[in-house]
């Protein structure tokens, strides 16, 4: 069968190709209808410099399964017994794509640290279709069902768990103080479960030209301050936070611990362009007893419980939805996420928008 899908290179190309697809999924596969997926960081990166040739892309899926390959109607009929009608993935599903999964079979799935299970479980990244297509194939591993959301707000479910790994990574404790830097998507939905964990202070920090994003965390509840120089040049800032969560390129790292107070610590996430390498003095990170940790949501997990936290409204995902573009609309998408980026919250791309 064939199908429309965005391919991307860099510097900055994206068009829109008819593909080819199986004509049935192969064993373990399913065939998804994409309704939505998001724009990822990680996607824009790729436009600007990661994609040296042609490639599809697009991992934050939200669709419905259109058919099942074999083995996959009946493997593990365990599967998810506690939501009685879900235990085996079906046609008609709405579900989410997690965009990497666990094995189960490795030393750390068995040790009970499925989160550090890296490069062994089956994924779409090879697929000749990903998010950014009418329809795609995904392991089955990976398929998590879902009720109760629209897709736009339920393809927010991947950069959700993103920040859920951050806070859970940080350990927010009630009471703490903390400080955000970088008030993208993935910062904001951050700003909301710091909130809802109960932290006695929320700044979050962004760059004048972020006006948009930091009104985004001034509605959510956090405190906002622009800040265009460097954050070492806060002084009545220095060494206030009990964490700072940096979602900002690795620059912002060194000069973000000078805000931590003694005994501070500073959660990471982040993948820019440009020279990633940072210095900084460890005498002063080994006296003032700071830690540095990094989050990284890959295998992608706890899907269940950010789809539960954005039926909820903890998270309020439709809130995070800036722009809506159809998939012919991909090319515009990326430029725009290039040259509007300040205006944009997050972008979304459904294949069926008028």
């Amino acid at each position: 069968m064939k199908t429309r899908s965005a391919y991307v290179k860099a510097p900055w190309l994206c068009e829109v190709r008819e593909v080819d697809l199986p004509d049935a999924p192969p064993p373990g596969q399913v065939l998804v209808q994409v309704q939505a997926c998001g724009v990822c960081g990680t996607d824009v990166t790729a436009a600007a410099e990661k994609a040296k040739d042609w490639r599809p892309f697009g991992h934050e899926v939200a669709g419905i399964v259109r058919q099942v390959g074999p083995g996959v109607a009946t493997a593990e009929p365990g599967y998810a017994q506690a939501k009685p009608g879900v235990e085996r993935l079906k046609e008609g599903q709405a579900v989410v794509l997690e965009s990497s999964s666990f094995c189960g079979w490795c030393d750390v799935c068995r040790d009970g640290r499925v989160d550090l299970c890296h490069g062994r479980a089956p994924g779409f990244w090879s697929q000749p279709a990903m998010g950014f297509s009418d329809l795609m194939l995904a392991p089955y591993r990976g398929v998590v069902p879902y009720e109760g959301l629209t897709p736009e707000v339920a393809c927010l479910a991947e950069p959700a768990g993103v920040a859920y790994d951050m806070v859970k990574t940080a350990d927010i404790q009630m009471g703490d103080r903390v400080c955000l830097v970088g008030p993208g998507p993935i910062g904001l939905m951050a700003a909301a479960l710091v909130l809802h964990r109960g932290a006695s202070r929320l700044l979050c920090i962004g760059k004048s030209s972020n006006a948009v994003r930091l009104k985004a965390a001034a509605d959510l509840g956090a405190e906002t301050l622009a800040v265009d120089g460097s954050l070492a040049e806060c002084k009545d800032l220095a060494r206030q936070f009990d964490h700072v969560l940096m979602t900002a390129p690795t620059q912002f790292i060194v000069p973000g611990l000078s805000l931590l107070d003694y005994g501070g610590e500073m959660t990471y996430i982040g993948i820019g362009t440009g020279d990633s390498a940072i210095r900084f003095d460890a005498n002063d990170f080994h006296f003032r007893k700071l830690q540095l940790r990094a989050s990284f949501a890959s295998p992608a997990i706890y899907y269940p419980a950010v789809l539960r936290l954005l039926e909820s409204g903890v998270i309020p995902g439709p809130k995070m939805i800036s722009h809506v573009f159809s998939l012919a609309e991909a090319p515009l998408a990326i430029a725009a996420c290039r040259d509007e980026k300040h205006s944009m919250l997050k972008v979304v791309i459904r294949p069926d928008k008028g």
